[in-house]
């Protein structure tokens, strides 16, 4: 975003952040090719990008796996603290997350094999309905593909390694994971409202992420598999000082953060949803 300085000290740390939290993509083999075919692929969370992720695996695996049917694209995330304001559509009617991801994949109108999932309200009951789902379809171990934003996908892995033990009675998820790599300029758009507020949205994201990241493991989470450097503990710290997106907690600043990133999502929904209708225009030619 032009008029956001991304060389500024709460840019520089949540570019560490982010460096650090990322899962590795671990469903493809040396040759680039799908390790296996996949019975489900994921879109979730309020970022309409990982609903595209999500259908470039899916026509990857239709190229691939010639023989077997279209995987089931799951588009799964309840109604969140901001996007239930952003997922108003012009006819008055407000969409879910997984409602929106859906609605972008459909623009690929070669591929509707899709299932809604919106129940979730946060990362651990998003893997637990997904868990029910393929529950009630006998397809406890079916192959699947999480499609995450990259900002948000170590925090996902982490969820989905801890599920057998979160949910007790559950078997383990034969998951593996496709990131995309994102740059700032990448993430902070109008569509996905992280570019409202000077950027503001997005630096409450990276803080909820090292926070909870760090305070949940061993609870609703594995811990992480690698040891937090120094720098990013020291940015991390930072941002969750400067930028808390929890309202009901001090220090002060939380709640007034909020309320400006409220009123930029209030102010800007009609162009929210012409950046996204601009965007699936875009994406739809990438294949």
């Amino acid at each position: 975003m032009k008029h956001i300085d991304l060389t500024s000290k709460p840019w520089q740390m949540a570019k560490i952040v982010l460096d650090f939290f990322k899962q590795e993509t671990t469903c493809f083999d040396e040759s680039g090719n799908l390790k296996q075919y996949p019975r489900y692929i994921v879109a979730l969370d309020d970022d309409p990008i990982s609903a595209v992720y999500a259908v470039k695996i899916a026509l990857k695996a239709r190229r691939q796996f010639k023989e077997c049917k279209d995987p089931t694209i799951l588009c799964c995330g309840g109604k969140g603290m901001l996007s239930k304001y952003m997922n108003v559509m012009p006819d008055g009617i407000v969409l879910s997350e997984g409602e929106k991801l859906a609605y972008v994949v459909r623009n690929f109108a070669f591929y509707q094999n899709i299932v809604i999932l919106d129940r979730g309200n946060n990362t651990g009951a998003v893997v637990k309905e997904i868990i029910d789902y393929l529950t009630s379809q006998h397809d406890e171990n079916a192959p699947i593909i999480f499609c995450p934003t990259q900002r948000m996908s170590k925090r996902l892995e982490r969820t989905v390694a801890f599920s057998d033990q979160q949910f007790i009675g559950t078997l383990p998820l034969n998951a593996s994971y496709y990131v995309h790599g994102e740059e700032l300029e990448d993430i902070l758009q109008i569509y996905n409202g992280k570019g409202l507020a000077d950027g503001l949205p997005l630096l409450s994201e990276v803080a909820a992420l090292y926070d909870r990241t760090c305070k949940y493991a061993g609870k609703f989470m594995a811990p992480l598999d690698k040891d937090v450097p120094p720098e990013v503990v020291a940015a991390g710290e930072y941002l969750v000082k400067h930028y808390p997106i929890r309202v009901s907690r001090l220090p002060i600043t939380a709640p007034l953060q909020f309320i400006k990133m409220y009123w930029a999502v209030q102010t800007h929904k009609q162009n929210i949803y012409d950046d996204l209708k601009a965007q699936k225009e875009k994406w739809s030619c990438l294949w």
